[in-house]
């Protein structure tokens, strides 16, 4: 009978205070999205923006410093089509306010689909925490089909909702940080 060990995902003990870090960093801008709505908005509409345009960057950099790959043009087209893109949406908020919920939403259901993932393969392994992991997984991804589905409520839900997604997937990532 062969045994399965935490340490195949578990990686370097050493990196445990990035996922602490990260926790802290998502829970204390969920705080502060919920506290100032109108503001974190229009914040949140232009941080995407500049996020867009530095992928865009490092796509564009990557096919080039890989251009003898066999799909570096694709790379470079993708690049190309996010700093358009990025530049689009931070010359007129307006559009970038308009699709910021379906951002924020389909980044959040991705990762809270890691997490979900992740405390799977943690129970496997017996890794003690993986219930938590999980709950919170679960939960971020109520509150990503929320945004996503639901943006009519206006503002002020999507506010809350992306404030909320970001404190649970903060509090993901701190107990993240203890059980690996």
């Amino acid at each position: 009978m062969t045994t399965r060990t935490a340490t195949t995902t578990a990686g370097p003990k050493g990196f445990r205070w990035l996922y602490l870090i990260l926790g802290i960093v998502l829970f204390v801008f969920g705080v502060g999205i919920v506290r100032h709505p109108a503001v974190s908005y229009f914040g949140l509409a232009m941080y995407f923006s500049i996020m867009i345009i530095v992928l865009g960057i490092s796509e564009v950099l990557n096919a080039f410093v890989g251009g003898s790959s066999r799909n570096w043009g694709w790379g470079l087209f993708i690049g190309l089509l996010d700093l358009v893109i990025g530049f689009v949406l931070l010359v007129h908020p307006a559009i970038a306010e308009d699709i910021l919920p379906y951002i924020v939403g389909f980044i959040l259901m991705f990762k809270s689909i890691d997490f979900i993932s992740e405390s799977i393969e943690m129970s496997s392994l017996r890794v003690r925490g993986w219930g938590w992991i999980l709950t919170a997984g679960i939960i971020t991804l109520i509150f990503s089909f929320m945004i996503v589905f639901f943006p009519v409520f206006g503002i002020f839900n999507i506010i809350i909702w992306t404030g909320l997604s970001f404190m649970f997937a903060g509090i993901s990532s701190f107990i993240y940080a203890f059980v690996k």
